[in-house]
């Protein structure tokens, strides 16, 4: 299974919010700005909860996020759009909620 969650809205090259593939993140073309701070509930992948974990929120964090998920025998994706209101967002963390039927 391949779990990509990337930016729409970003013009960056590499769009990738956290990419999950053959049972590893791989997060070599990861946006800069989330190096270090996206993560996915491992454990809960086989019963179809794709979230992302984002942590030290930021008001850069505002936007479109696409989740892809891909197997074998399966496609599906969602779009997300993150508002971030307020000051002071670094103490927070949030996870972007996708569950999916498999």
């Amino acid at each position: 299974m391949t779990v990509e969650w990337f930016r729409q809205d970003l013009t960056e090259t590499d769009q990738y919010v956290h990419l999950y593939e053959d049972h590893e993140d791989r997060n070599e073309n990861q946006i800069r700005s989330y190096r270090g701070r996206t993560g996915l509930f491992k454990e809960e992948l086989q019963k179809g909860n794709t979230s992302l974990k984002l942590s030290g929120v930021q008001p850069s964090d505002n936007g479109l996020y696409k989740c892809l998920i891909k197997s074998e025998s399966w496609y599906d994706d969602i779009t997300l759009r993150v508002t971030v209101n307020g000051e002071n967002h670094h103490s927070f963390n949030i996870s972007l909620l996708l569950l999916l039927h498999i």
